[in-house]
């Protein structure tokens, strides 16, 4: 059982596909980065009760999958790739493959300091902005 109370994942993204972790959970998965692919992760997020979903900014790779999940109610960080290597670096973490960063990234997620996360409309560019709590 994960130590936080709210379900976390971390989405790696790249051109073609997606690697999916939960927080604390030992499932992942994979699938492409299409609009196909992106309502079957929204389902397998769902299905894991999953409430908050961090990924990295990837060139741009990452903007059609974030935006398809804030449509479809999820809680979506947008975190720099700096943060991310941050992170790792803080955990110690020096392995590196598509897997352990979306595990890594939904540790990330879930260890935010973010608490009320900017939910921008699909149109607008500003997806990495971010209001931090007053």
């Amino acid at each position: 059982m994960s130590k936080h109370s709210m379900v976390c994942a971390g989405i790696d993204t790249g051109k073609h596909k997606l690697d999916v972790a939960l927080d604390g959970h030992p499932e992942q998965m994979q699938v492409d980065n299409t609009p196909d692919g992106h309502r079957v992760l929204s389902t397998w997020l769902r299905k894991h009760r999953a409430q908050r979903i961090g990924i990295e900014a990837s060139g741009g790779y990452e903007q059609a999958v974030v935006a398809t999940l804030r449509r479809n109610g999820f809680v979506v960080i947008v975190f720099q790739p700096a943060q991310v290597r941050a992170y790792a670096k803080f955990h110690l973490q020096r392995a590196k493959n598509d897997k352990i960063d979306a595990a890594l990234i939904a540790l990330c997620s879930a260890g935010s300091p973010f608490g009320a996360i900017c939910r921008v409309a699909d149109n607008d560019r500003a997806d990495h902005r971010r209001h931090r709590p007053s």
